[in-house]
């Protein structure tokens, strides 16, 4: 089991000397190195198993602090979108510096950045007075981590679990946006969505050709945020279920059986409520050892519905996508 408590001196100390501390964000948990260590950043490859192809998100406690990261001048757009959603849910890639390590960027020529709004980890990145380098914090393609103990259950060779009283509100990973000129890109999607993005006077684009032409962002392969049982989606609730299923919907209004286990995102299929309980419902039925199937209600691709969806499709993606 990780270490853990809530003692962010230690984990800033910890941080500073070369290891790894997982810590919560208003998104998900991260597992975060200083993002100038290259031999701590290789750690998180390794603990996490992630492929050393899918770059990582840098997390700053200061917009000083994007100064070390991007290369100057920085494009105008950046602060603009920096006092706007800043602190908050949305990473912006932009053209590095040269000091910062390939290995976070697996090669590219450009870092993904953002500033979290959850206090907790502000704090750690300010005590720890580095930026912290931090994907999530779970095994690769697997479920994202919202509590302390879906990081427990999935990763060891952590030095420090940070806990924290304030919740993991959004639950989804933050929304990411590549630079170009005087327009954005929407690599991923997340809390911010784009009409966010236009209602505040930024020109944006949903490219996802030309996002998928290099992975300049996390959270672009086809297959991730998976269980370890089949997942299926039904965008209508079918008449009878396989034995042993497990079934999450986002309101309930269902009459469900008594013999499956339910799991109810959202009393009445509210968007964000849905986003926040997305993963602890697929947690929750992967750790039921009743259940050997997971069937999961669709929602409509509007605004925070594209990025629940673009989640919900990645982690079914083993069983084709399928809806019954």
């Amino acid at each position: 089991m990780i270490p853990y408590g809530n003692d962010i001196e230690k984990a800033a100390q910890i941080i500073k000397a070369g290891g790894l501390v997982a810590f919560p964000t208003e998104t998900v948990y991260g597992l975060g190195a200083s993002a100038f260590n290259k031999v701590a950043v290789a750690r998180i490859f390794e603990v996490k198993q992630r492929p050393s192809f899918d770059p990582l998100i840098v997390h700053i406690s200061s917009i000083d602090q994007l100064n070390m990261l991007f290369e100057s001048p920085i494009e105008p757009l950046v602060y603009k979108l920096a006092e706007l959603f800043w602190p908050g849910p949305l990473t912006i890639v932009h053209k590095k510096k040269a000091g910062v390590p390939d290995i976070i960027t697996s090669g590219l020529d450009t870092v993904a950045v953002r500033m979290p709004s959850h206090t907790t980890a502000r704090k750690l990145i300010e005590l720890a007075e580095i930026p912290i380098a931090a994907p999530s914090a779970n095994r690769f393609g697997r479920i994202s981590p919202t509590k302390p103990q879906h990081v427990q259950k999935q990763l060891t060779g952590v030095e420090y679990l940070l806990t924290s009283d304030e919740a993991v509100k959004i639950g989804i990973e933050s929304t990411v946006v590549a630079i170009d000129g005087d327009t954005c890109n929407i690599l991923r999607p997340g809390a911010i969505t784009l009409e966010h993005l236009t209602n505040n006077g930024i020109k944006a684009e949903s490219n996802k050709e030309k996002a998928s032409k290099a992975l300049s962002s996390p959270g672009l392969l086809k297959s991730h945020y998976a269980p370890l049982k089949p997942l299926y989606m039904f965008s209508r609730l079918p008449e009878t279920f396989p034995s042993n299923s497990g079934i999450i919907v986002h309101s309930n209004k269902y009459n469900l059986p008594d013999n499956i286990k339910t799991a109810i995102t959202s009393d009445n299929n509210t968007m964000t409520e849905i986003a926040a309980n997305l993963f602890e419902s697929l947690h929750q039925m992967e750790d039921d050892p009743s259940i050997d199937n997971i069937f999961i209600e669709v929602v409509e691709k509007n605004g925070i519905g594209i990025a629940i969806m673009d989640r919900v499709q990645k982690a079914a993606f083993h069983t084709e996508q399928r809806y019954l």
